[in-house]
């Protein structure tokens, strides 16, 4: 891990109910280790974002994350819409995806 482990996030996903044309969130697994920061400025005037609502994540490799789950920390409200996700690998230890988050309460 390249990361400091300071969150514990909850992923979310959009999955169909039944055979309806309605959708749900629902849980894809709990407690995975997260480093969430506040995003660089490059990276605010990149994604389109604001400052103050976007923030840069880090996970470890083997996460299943997809761009439009839903990230929650563990223990509080804060809830983050995954727009983007960046996999690094082929360097060992070093392996992590990157993920571009956009606060669902600012």
């Amino acid at each position: 891990m390249i990361f400091f482990n300071q969150s514990e996030i909850t992923i979310y996903r959009r999955r169909k109910k039944g055979s309806s044309d309605r959708y749900a969130m629902s849980a894809t697994f709990t407690a995975y280790n997260a480093d969430i920061q506040p995003a660089s400025s490059e990276r605010i005037e990149e994604v389109g974002g604001r400052f103050g609502a976007l923030f840069t994540a880090f996970v470890d490799a083997n996460v299943d994350i997809k761009e439009g789950d839903q990230v929650k920390i563990i223990g509080t409200n804060k809830t983050f819409g995954v727009k983007g996700v960046q996999k690094w690998q082929g360097a060992g230890l070093l392996d992590h995806i990157e993920l571009v988050l956009e606060s669902r309460d600012a």
